[in-house]
Formats: C-alpha cells, structure tokens, sequence
C-alpha cells in the first residue's frame, strides 16, 4: 500500500472518529438542555435537515476511505484503457 493510500486512509479514518464523536455529543447537549422529546424530533427520519447535516458531517471521511481504497486495489485488464483503440479488431 502506497504511502497516499495509508495517508488518506488514516485521514478518512480520524475525521469518523471526529465526526461520530461530534455527533454523539451534540445529541447528548439537547438531550441535556432540552429533553428527550427535543432529542426524538431531532432524531425523527422525516427531519431532512438533520439527515442532511449529519451525511455532510460524515461524507469526507467516506471519501477518503473510498479514495484510500481506489489507491490500493490492483486495475484489472478490463479497466485498464488503451491510449490509441484500434479502428478494426
């Protein structure tokens, strides 16, 4: 594995751990300051705003993972493109 593959791995991987630790305390500061029925609307699948916010938050991260892993895996002939395609067979 490349140096770039392990670099963009453990950048995708520290900004998860960023991103879920962001997440989970932000959920406990409203259940704290606003309640448990604040939380459950927060929580609610039909809140857009919410599921868009935290698929941002987390999205880089992936990214980099998905990078990382594009990096590593070995192109196979099928995906590997001539420069010039010959006009006949």
């Amino acid at each position: 594995m490349s140096i770039l593959a392990k670099a963009l791995r453990l950048m995708g991987t520290v900004w998860l751990w960023a991103a879920g630790l962001l997440i989970v305390s932000s959920h406990l500061v409203v259940l704290h300051l606003d309640g448990f029925w604040a939380l459950v609307n927060l929580l609610n699948p039909w809140n857009i705003a919410t599921a868009l916010t935290l698929e941002l938050t987390v999205a880089p991260g992936l990214l980099l993972h998905m990078a990382a892993d594009q990096l590593t895996t070995p192109a196979t002939s099928s995906q590997v493109r001539q420069a010039i395609v010959p006009s006949h067979p």
